[in-house]
C-alpha cells in the first residue's frame, strides 16, 4: 500500500524531472506543497477541522456548540470573526498552529474522549466584506485537514460558495463535510427538501456522497452526530495524510495535464547516419577525402614516377599538407606538437546550413508527438552545443586516422624498378655511344651481342637496353599510375570512413546524448506520474 510519504516521494521526483519543462504556476504549486507537506506531517497526527461558512450563517454558534465552550463571539448581521479561533481538546500544539498561522489558541476539555486529538477552527466570513477576512480564509483553504462548510436555509445556493471554494475543491471530497445549521428555523418538510436541493448542488460541484449533515445551535440537533463524524476522522489519525494526497492528486492532475501523453521518436541508426552525414558535410569531410585522393595519386606519382621528370611534381604542394591534415611527427622531431586545428576553407553557408539541417531534423525526428514544451527542451538540448560544435568537428577531423601516412611498400618495389630501367637506357646508351668514338678513332668497337634468332633479325643488345629501357620506364609509369589510381580512391573511401566515424563520434556526444537524455527525463517524469495518478 502506497503511503502518503511515498506519494511525496514521487512526486518530488517529477517536480525536479519537470523543472522549467511545465508552466511555471503548476511547479510553483507543487514545491509549495512539498514544503508544507513535510512541515504538516513533522508537526504531528493531530487533526485540524475548520468550521467556514457566510455571515449569518451560525459558524460560531456552531463552534461553541461543537466545543461546549463559548470563545466563538456571536453576532446576529455582522461578522464577528476577524482572526482563525483555534481551540485544542489536548495540550496546546504550537508548531501545528504555527505552520497554520494561528494566533488565538485556546485549549478546552474535549466534549467527547475521541475528540481529544482535535484542533477545532473558526475561520472569518468568506462572504465579508473586509478583504483581509477572504484572504484569510483562502489560504487557510490551503492548510487544515478537514472542512465543515457551514450552509444556512437563506444562503445555502450562494454561488460564492459553490463557484469560489466548493467546486475547486471537489477532488477533496474526503476531507470535506457540508452542514445546513439553522434547521430549527425549517419544518420537517421544508428541511427535507433543503437537503435534497443541496444534494442536487453538490452534485454539480463534483461532491456527491460528501456527507451533509443537519445541525442546529440552538436545539442540539445533529450536533453529537458532527461531533461523531470528528472524532471517527480524528481518532483514525489519518485525516493529515488524507489531506496531504487529495492535495496530491490535485497537483498530479495539473502535472499531467502539462506533461501530456506523447511518445516521443526512438534514436535509430538511420536517424543518427543521417545526422552524422550533414555533420560531416558542414566539417569539410568531402573537401578532406579529396584531398585524400589527390595526395595519394600526387605521393605516388612522385614514388613512381620517371626519376628524370618528377621533379615537376615536386613543384605542386601536397593537397594534405596544403590543409594541415595527415601529418605526423618525424622520428628525428618527436617534440613536434600535435596539431589541434585544421586549414580547411572558412565555413561557408552551405556549411551552416548543412548543420542547421542535420540539427532541426533530428531534433523534430526526436521530438515528434511530445508536447510543445518537452519540444522545445528537447530541441534546446539538441542545439547546446551548436556554437562549440564547429570546433568539436575540425578537431574531430585533425584527429582522425586517415591511414594515409605509411607509403605502400611496392611504391618502392616500381621507384626500384625505374632506376634499374633508367641504368639499362644509359649502360645501352654508353655502349653505343663508346663504339662510335671507338670507330671514329679506327678502334676496334666493343662487342654488341646481337639478340635474335639465327637468320632473322637480331637487335644488338646495347640498343634493346637503351630503348627497352625506355619503353618499359614508360608502361611502368602508365601501369603504376593505374594502380595509383586505384589505390588512391581507395584511400579515400578508407578516409571517408574514419572521418565519419570521428563525426559520428562527435555527433552522438554532444548532439544524440543531450536530446535522448531529455527523453528519457520525460519517460521518467511521465512513468512516475503514472504512479500518483
Amino acid at each position: 500500500m502506497t503511503t502518503v510519504a511515498d506519494r511525496l516521494d514521487t512526486l518530488a521526483e517529477v517536480v525536479d524531472l519537470v523543472e522549467g519543462r511545465a508552466p511555471a504556476d503548476v511547479e510553483e504549486q507543487a514545491r509549495h506543497l512539498l514544503a508544507h507537506a513535510s512541515r504538516r506531517l513533522a508537526a504531528g497526527a493531530q487533526t485540524t477541522a475548520a468550521l467556514a461558512g457566510a455571515t449569518g450563517s451560525g459558524k460560531s454558534s456552531l463552534f461553541n456548540a461543537l466545543s461546549g465552550t463559548r470563545l466563538a463571539e456571536q453576532g446576529a448581521r455582522r461578522p464577528t470573526t476577524s482572526k482563525t479561533l483555534a481551540v485544542s481538546f489536548s495540550a496546546t500544539n504550537p508548531e501545528l498552529l504555527d505552520l497554520l498561522g494561528v494566533e488565538r489558541r485556546y485549549e478546552a476539555e474535549p466534549p467527547t474522549p475521541q475528540l481529544a486529538d482535535l484542533v477545532l477552527l473558526d475561520l472569518p466570513d468568506h462572504d465579508s466584506t473586509a478583504s483581509a477576512h477572504r484572504d484569510e480564509v483562502d489560504r487557510m483553504v490551503g492548510l487544515v485537514d478537514q472542512f465543515i462548510w457551514v450552509l444556512d436555509p437563506q444562503k445555502y445556493a450562494d454561488a460564492a460558495i459553490h463557484q469560489r471554494y466548493l467546486r475547486p475543491l471537489a477532488k477533496h471530497r474526503d476531507v470535506i463535510t457540508v452542514v445546513l445549521n439553522q434547521a430549527d428555523l425549517l419544518t420537517p418538510e421544508q428541511l427535507q427538501q433543503c437537503l435534497a436541493h443541496i444534494r442536487r448542488l453538490l452534485e454539480a460541484d463534483g461532491l456527491g456522497g460528501v456527507p451533509l449533515l443537519a445541525t442546529s445551535a440552538v436545539t442540539g440537533m445533529g450536533i453529537d452526530d458532527l461531533r461523531a463524524r470528528l472524532g471517527a476522522l480524528t481518532s483514525g489519525k489519518r485525516a493529515a495524510a488524507q489531506r496531504l494526497e487529495a492535495d496530491v492528486a490535485v497537483v498530479a492532475a495539473r502535472l499531467d495535464e502539462s506533461v501530456g501523453r506523447g511518445k516521443a521518436g526512438k534514436v535509430g541508426k538511420d536517424t543518427v547516419t543521417t545526422l552524422t552525414q550533414q555533420l560531416a558535410a558542414a566539417a569539410g569531410v568531402p573537401v578532406v577525402v579529396d584531398a585524400v585522393r589527390d595526395s595519394v595519386r600526387h605521393r605516388g606519382q612522385l614514388a613512381t614516377g620517371w626519376p628524370l621528370v618528377k621533379w615537376i611534381g615536386r613543384l605542386k604542394p601536397d593537397p594534405l599538407k596544403r590543409l594541415r591534415l595527415g601529418i605526423g611527427g618525424s622520428k628525428d622531431e618527436p617534440e613536434t606538437p600535435a596539431l589541434t586545428r585544421s586549414s580547411l576553407p572558412a565555413r561557408s553557408a552551405a556549411a551552416n546550413a548543412h548543420m542547421s539541417t542535420g540539427l532541426r531534423a533530428f531534433s523534430h525526428d526526436l521530438g515528434d508527438g511530445l508536447p510543445a514544451v518537452w519540444q522545445e527542451s528537447i530541441s534546446q538540448a539538441v542545439y547546446s552545443s551548436e556554437r562549440r560544435l564547429p570546433d568539436d568537428l575540425d578537431r574531430a577531423v585533425v584527429g582522425a586516422d586517415l591511414r594515409v601516412a605509411k607509403p605502400p611498400v611496392w611504391w618502392a618495389v616500381i621507384r626500384g624498378l625505374q632506376w634499374l630501367l633508367i641504368a639499362a637506357v644509359v649502360v645501352g646508351l654508353g655502349w653505343l655511344t663508346l663504339n662510335m668514338l671507338l670507330a671514329y678513332f679506327g678502334m676496334p668497337p666493343l662487342g654488341v651481342v646481337p639478340i635474335g634468332p639465327e637468320g632473322g633479325l637480331q637487335v644488338p643488345l646495347p640498343t634493346i637496353l637503351a630503348i627497352g629501357g625506355l619503353l618499359a620506364g614508360i608502361v611502368l609509369s602508365v601501369v603504376s599510375q593505374l594502380i595509383i589510381g586505384a589505390t588512391a580512391r581507395g584511400a579515400a573511401r578508407k578516409a571517408r570512413k574514419s572521418l565519419e566515424a570521428a563525426v559520428r563520434e562527435i555527433a552522438v556526444d554532444k548532439v544524440v546524448a543531450p536530446a535522448e537524455a531529455e527523453v528519457e527525463r520525460y519517460a521518467k517524469a511521465r512513468k512516475a506520474l503514472d504512479r500518483l495518478i
